[in-house]
């Protein structure tokens, strides 16, 4: 709502520049010159699907940005055909059609002067009178203002149904010119279809155009919805009870209202209903479970081809075991203990083997072992891991070529598909897959696919981390199953047994709760007396008291771990408080609440193939031009170029989420732990975060917290079909 100190202003006016815009979001800044006075002013809002040299009327506050200057909020904007020969010149001439520039705009207004728009609309065949202009040109410029004319339409019927601008291109672009009567006819396909948009903000819409609140379209929409959400939670599946419970939570309606609904679903296809796998007695009632369609291809699909590979004979790379491990113990020049070695023999010999355990055991020693007992024969081994930052690690521990699964199996941007699948597999003599604690059953399902009969599949993780971020719980079912051979090791080796890090991360997977360390060690617990406490210990920890004692740079040496992102000790507030302390720089820029500076330590959060950047990849800024409003950030191996606009891709990464540091290591990791963190305070975080340190690993917070997060071994089971299916093969 307006103040008094920010009066409502109707302002109409031609759109000068973008300064900054986000074509996903809808958000914009930029200069409209107003048609009464002459003066330019700043507008900011949901205005990214204008174009320059628009004319338009925007309505809302004006006020003073402290750091921008006087601009007016956007609350409702409205297109305005201009009506003077020099508007209609400068819209045709801003950009709207490439290749048409102002010259000859001004040849097409010469023509036809204020009636220009007219005959584009509605008499395009006259833009042939003008001398020049192509027929690839008059499609282009017709099709050009007809869709700014569709943008309009759509923005004024989501207005009329209360909803703001930001929708509109994104609408359009998916639905072209009919998007209003799509969306009329079913809002419901706007939850499915269009990036951006839940099933909450479709629902409502769908108020607004009077559908039914016991509508059958409204709770087959809510039943994918809450599907959808417990993919995002982890589940494969969702027993049909709960599913209906929570839909009629949701709906705040009657279960006996839903639970029809399931049925005709999965008759239609839109999701699949089926008991659950695994023996079902006689005297068993056994209730439906139900799946969306493509986590129940990828569950079938990863067991088929799991089954299949362990399916295969022993021996597949026609290596002797006894000899390979005297070769590279020689080589070594140290010993393998028992159980590396029983590992290293799987490894050559088992069609599929699992090797698993915490830090410190030599998992990485075995990978090694295997490579150099591979190569030695003159045999070719891949090596993948999920994320850019744990091939990476792969990569520097072996010290040959390793890949993120994705690039292994060659991803095709644009038409988002595997090169490599069932129909083209991978080629080599054994795979190797690190950090396989971090594979959902979709990613599995494609990779397993792509393995070649006469493939040896090798699975390294560790089962006590975090599962995946997304649904399954693959490392945990195929270990469960009892199918491939497995090679636990438990025994730390005797360069880690002086670290307590390792020690107290064995310790909390037995229940001990840590105390502080020694003076000479690399576990600390510092006590806070509450979150804000916390937070300030945290600034002076990361800033003043591991620099001076350990010799570490705070910026490149030091990732703060955090449970949750909102809290005085969240990722949120953390990031903001050490980029203040640790990069007080000037040059800065704002985007989504988010500051970045030269500088920052940054990552990126969003998987872009075009420009090989990942998910989890951290840089750092090296230089902002705010008048090309561009930023440029230095990775380990290239440097990216970023516009403003894209900034939604990048965050500061001060302080992270723990699960955003998995297939991560780090020098020193700091990792705040209080109450408030209730809801995330469990064993396996914890533990996830702790064995992320190298050198260093300090908690700060409470006793309460951190007696709350050891005793915590209850992470929420997911319900996930893969262990039972692999079982159902045997039965």
């Amino acid at each position: 709502m307006a103040s008094e100190a920010e009066p409502l202003r109707t302002v109409t006016g031609t759109l000068e520049r973008f300064t900054f815009r986000n074509p996903d979001t809808g958000f914009g800044v930029a200069r409209i010159v107003e048609e009464a006075t002459g003066r330019t002013l700043t507008v900011v809002g949901q205005i990214a699907q204008l174009a320059e040299g628009q004319t338009v009327r925007v309505q809302g506050p004006e006020g003073e940005h402290p750091k921008f200057g006087r601009q007016v909020q956007v609350e409702t904007c409205e297109l305005v055909a201009p009506k003077t020969v020099d508007g209609i010149e400068a819209y045709l001439g801003s950009g709207l059609v490439k290749g048409l520039g102002p010259a000859t705009a001004r040849k097409i207004t010469e023509v036809f002067g204020e009636a220009t728009l007219d005959v584009i609309e509605n008499h395009p065949e006259r833009l042939r009178e003008v001398r020049g202009l192509t027929s690839r040109k008059i499609q282009d410029l017709t099709a050009a203002v007809h869709a700014q004319q569709d943008v309009q339409n759509v923005l004024v019927f989501l207005r009329q149904h209360g909803l703001g601008p930001g929708l509109a291109a994104r609408i359009v672009r998916r639905y072209g010119k009919n998007a209003s009567a799509l969306i009329a006819a079913n809002p419901y396909r706007l939850a499915d279809e269009v990036i951006g948009i839940g099933f909450r903000t479709a629902d409502r819409l769908a108020g607004s155009l009077g559908i039914a609140p016991e509508a059958p379209e409204r709770l087959a929409a809510a039943l994918v919805h809450t599907l959808q959400n417990g993919a995002k939670d982890g589940h494969c599946y969702l027993p049909e009870h709960e599913l209906v419970a929570r839909t009629a939570e949701l709906l705040a309606c009657a279960k006996e209202a839903v639970a029809p609904h399931v049925e005709a679903l999965a008759n239609d296809g839109a999701i699949v209903r089926q008991l659950p796998p695994g023996p079902v007695l006689l005297h068993d009632d056994p209730r439906p479970i139900t799946y969306l369609t493509q986590l129940h291809a990828a569950e079938d699909a990863a067991a088929r081809s799991i089954h299949a590979l362990l399916a295969r004979k022993k021996g597949l790379l026609g290596i002797r075991p006894e000899p390979a491990i005297g070769w590279f113990e020689r080589s070594a020049g140290f010993a393998l203990p028992e159980g590396q070695r029983r590992a290293l023999e799987l490894a050559l010999t088992e069609p599929v083997t699992v090797i698993t355990g915490g830090p410190g055991v030599g998992k990485t020693t075995i990978i090694r072992a295997v490579c150099e007992a591979v190569a030695q024969k003159g045999l070719r081994v891949l090596l993948a891991a999920p994320t850019g930052r744990a091939a990476k690690r792969l990569e520097e521990s072996t010290g040959r070529p390793a890949r993120t699964i994705h690039r292994l199996l060659e991803f095709t941007p644009g038409i988002g598909r595997f090169a490599r699948d069932a129909d083209n597999k991978l080629d080599a003599e054994l795979l190797v897959i690190d950090e396989s604690s971090m594979l959902d059953i979709q990613l599995a399902a494609s990779l397993f696919a792509a393995i070649p009969p006469s493939m040896p599949l090798v699975l390294v993780g560790d089962q006590n981390q975090l599962p995946s971020v997304g649904p399954g719980n693959v490392l945990a079912d195929v270990i469960g199953s009892g199918r491939p051979a497995v090679a636990q090791l438990t025994e730390i080796f005797r360069q880690q047994k002086g670290s307590d890090i390792v020690q107290v991360a064995h310790g909390i997977l037995r229940g001990d709760v840590p105390r502080g360390g020694a003076e000479d060690s690399d576990f600390y617990f510092v006590k806070a007396q509450d979150a804000s406490h916390a937070r300030m210990l945290v600034r002076e920890i990361v800033a003043q008291r591991i620099p001076k004692r350990f010799a570490l740079d705070p910026r490149h040496d030091v990732q703060v771990l955090c449970p949750m992102y909102r809290g005085d000790v969240g990722a949120d507030q953390l990031n903001r408080d050490l980029q203040d302390v640790l990069n007080p720089g000037t040059l800065e820029v704002e985007r989504a609440g988010k500051v970045y500076r030269s500088g920052d330590k940054v990552m990126q959060i969003r998987n872009d193939y075009d420009r090989d950047i990942f998910n989890g990849d951290v840089g750092r800024v090296l230089h902002i031009d705010a008048a090309a409003a561009k930023l440029w950030v230095r990775f380990v191996e290239r440097e990216i170029e970023y516009r403003f606009e894209e900034l939604a891709d990048l965050v500061p990464a001060y302080a992270i989420s723990v699960h955003r540091s998995q297939g991560s290591e780090y020098p020193a990791v700091v990792i705040p732990l209080v109450t408030d963190h209730f809801p995330m305070l469990k064993r396996s975080l914890l533990y996830t975060a702790i064995t992320r340190g190298k050198k260093l690993v300090v908690l700060v917070g409470s006793q309460k917290a951190l007696d709350l997060a050891v005793k915590n071994h209850d992470d929420g089971a997911r319900y996930s079909g893969l262990l039972e299916r692999l079982r159902d093969f045997l039965r």
